[in-house]
């Protein structure tokens, strides 16, 4: 099945939330990310996350990035000048050009969408990877649907690759 790619100029967003590092040994000095989050480390992050605040955001798409380092963070969006909530730490998703697809499915799958975004479409798309977290989006809440039809965004940060 071909991969429906969508890119474009997103503005930044402000978040709370829990930034787990230190989850890799080394960090990759390109711009190449890890996927070596596990689904179990991220639920454990979004299930602290939650915790802390009660809910489901009302406000936004929660999102979640992975960056260069391997490590990741859970974040729920927060409006211009309101507080964040105490225990939480604010995290900005970048703003720029990104590439996204909609990976449909199991969380533990999200990996599969992210490579087929570097390896299938990337080198033919028009655009180069830069360095930046990758950003995913949770579409639906994974308490209200079933698993197959759990819906994320996976976004690349992205530039228009030069002619030349």
């Amino acid at each position: 099945m071909k991969l429906a790619v969508k890119v474009e100029q997103r503005e930044a967003v402000r978040g709370a939330g829990l930034r787990e590092t230190g989850l890799r040994e080394s960090a990759k000095t390109t711009t190449e990310v890890s996927t070596e989050v596990s689904t179990e480390e991220a639920g454990r992050i979004w299930g602290r996350l939650i915790s802390s605040c009660g809910s489901w955001p009302a406000n936004g798409w929660p999102f979640g990035l992975r960056f260069e380092d391997g490590s990741y963070a859970a974040c729920l969006p927060v409006p211009p000048g309101a507080p964040v909530p105490p225990g939480l730490t604010e995290i900005e998703m970048p703003g720029g050009w990104y590439a996204g697809a909609v990976h449909e499915g199991a969380y533990d799958r999200i990996g599969e969408t992210l490579r087929r975004l570097e390896e299938e479409w990337l080198p033919h798309g028009g655009f180069r990877r830069v360095a930046g977290p990758v950003i995913e989006r949770y579409l639906n809440d994974p308490r209200e649907v079933p698993e197959e039809e759990l819906r994320t965004e996976v976004c690349l940060p992205v530039a228009p690759d030069p002619i030349e």
